[in-house]
């Protein structure tokens, strides 16, 4: 009887069976798989030990002994290089073949999905004509005084029926996710504006202590390496972050150790937020991630060895941007590449999307459809939320009904300013934080006058932020960029600034009573800065 390797499909010189999975495969090539691929079977999955692979002992002579040490020319030195080379070849045709039965289920998705919504737009437009066949039946027969002894005119009536559906979708949120946003803004607004500095807070005086005290080098992997979203729970203990190489990690600081590693975005990850709940194990009861893949996918506890499941995965069809956690704890809002918004409720087994928007038309956005939108935050009452564009202005949308409240110019006027890259209100509600690419100032906005309250020149040329973020007391005002900064709020003095990165950073937060600032960059390092004492 004949055996063949499972990778190559040839007759192995050195054949080994797996105990798990009982396949055969060539030594030399099974142990080069498991080395690149942290220990995992290539045809079933599994976690493999090289102790679990048993010798098969095809002659009573066999193993022969070795032979002499060949030199570079000789026969024996090429057969063994023409090894490699098959090696390398049957690992890559796996691999290939993996990739392929992949693309061929996400196309059979996506043909899948383009055709019930072809069917879906097919029965609302024939439910249209024959509303429309409906209304002119009856002008005939009541004739159009009848419909205006009703108070509705025939033109207003046929627009009823043909703009049914819109009206529905720009009522605003439903009433069960609207209630849990009103009951939030009456909790958080009643003692809001009358809150004072914890005594425990940070100080001034500590934080122009700042150094680096920790840091988390080698998250995610090299290809390609770079942290680009970052999240705190658990008052800074329990560190999220999403990177370049499209997974989601989830770290534990008072263990060191990674929690778990959360793969299945196709492409880079843009936007990490964890639930303030947690579950029993100390673990954030859910965790959000967008992605350039078109993206927002929801990880929930599966009581597994993997920690965390995706429950949810909601295709938006464009890039998403960013993504922010509502104050609730229960609803999701994110930013699209195709100029949308979307509000999504995260209660219930799966997550679903329960409001959407477009930016208002006006003599700034005349194709709205040609711009992207690139930045959200949420107010911290959670009443409104604020949008930024590749038009470098900033929009403020009502969370309950969609309604575009206010416009600011947002960095419109600086010349080279781009995309709005973050967005940033300050704890006490009166003021938004914005950076926009290309642009060398950090703009601070006055929402209760509705203008541009003050501006931080970070200097230097081409010196621009990536990431701005208010402190949860609303005494300071982190910026991060080529390096880590930290302004008073309201004198916008300079209080610490640190540049140990290696590389731009693209996240930052802050940690337990501001006495922390957490920052992740490009060199694939999450760093921690606190006063020394700290």
């Amino acid at each position: 009887m004949s055996l063949f390797c499972s990778i190559s499909g040839t007759q192995p010189l050195h054949p080994v069976v797996s105990v798990k999975s009982g396949h055969v495969f060539e030594r030399d090539l099974i142990l080069k798989y498991l080395a690149d691929n942290e220990g995992k079977d290539p045809i079933s999955g599994e976690q493999l030990a090289q102790d679990e692979l048993v010798d098969i002992k095809t002659a009573p002579a066999q193993p022969t002994a070795p032979p002499r040490a060949p030199t570079f020319t000789s026969v024996p030195s090429l057969l063994h290089t023409l090894q490699q080379e098959w090696d390398a070849t049957m690992l890559e045709c796996l691999e290939l073949r993996r990739q392929s039965a992949e693309l061929r289920q996400e196309l059979s998705h996506a043909l899948y999905k383009e055709d019930a919504a072809g069917r879906v737009l097919a029965r609302v437009m024939r439910e249209r004509d024959e509303a429309r066949e409906a209304l002119a039946s009856v002008t005939a027969t009541l004739g159009p005084d009848a419909l205006a002894r009703s108070g509705a005119p025939a033109a207003q009536a046929e627009g009823d029926a043909q703009m049914e559906g819109v009206e529905q979708a720009e009522a605003g949120l439903p009433a069960d996710a609207r209630k849990r946003v009103e009951e939030t803004n009456q909790t958080l607004s009643a003692t809001r504006r009358k809150r004072k500095v914890p005594s425990e807070a940070a100080t001034v005086d500590q934080v122009k202590a700042f150094v680096e005290a920790d840091k988390l080098t080698s998250m995610h992997t090299t290809k390609p390496p770079g942290v680009s979203a970052l999240s705190l729970v658990k008052e800074g203990s329990i560190v999220v972050t999403g990177g370049l190489d499209k997974n989601v990690i989830v770290y534990d600081r008072s263990s060191g150790k990674i929690t778990a590693t959360l793969k299945g975005h196709s492409k880079k990850v843009t936007s990490v937020v964890a639930s303030t709940a947690l579950t029993e194990e100390g673990l954030p009861s859910f965790v959000v991630s967008s992605s350039l893949d078109k993206s927002v996918r929801v990880w929930t506890p599966n009581g597994k060895k993997t920690v965390y499941d995706c429950s949810s995965n909601l295709s938006l069809g464009a890039e998403v941007r960013q993504l922010v956690l509502h104050p609730s704890n229960s609803l999701a809002l994110s930013v699209q590449a195709d100029g949308t918004w979307a509000i999504h409720d995260l209660v219930g087994d799966k997550a679903s999307t329960v409001l959407t928007g477009t930016l208002p038309s006006d003599e700034h956005t005349a194709d709205p459809s040609s711009i992207v939108n690139t930045a959200i935050d949420v107010h911290p009452d959670g009443v409104i939320f604020a949008v930024g564009s590749s038009d470098s202005r900033i929009r403020i949308f009502e969370t309950l009904t969609g309604k575009c409240a206010a416009t600011f110019e947002g960095h419109s006027a600086e010349e080279g300013a781009s995309d709005v890259v973050s967005l940033s209100f300050s704890e006490n509600g009166y003021s938004l934080a914005s950076a926009a690419s290309g642009s060398s100032t950090v703009k601070l906005w006055d929402l209760r006058k509705l203008s541009n309250a003050a501006n931080i020149a970070l200097g230097g040329d081409g010196a621009s932020a990536s990431a701005v973020r208010f402190d949860p007391t609303a005494q300071f005002l982190a910026v991060v960029g080529s390096d880590a900064r930290v302004y008073q709020n309201k004198t916008w003095e300079l209080l610490a600034q640190n540049d140990d990165n290696q590389a731009e950073l693209t996240a930052v937060a802050w940690g337990k009573d501001s006495k922390e600032l957490v920052t992740a960059g490009i060199d694939r390092t999450v760093r921690f800065l606190s006063t020394p004492s700290e």
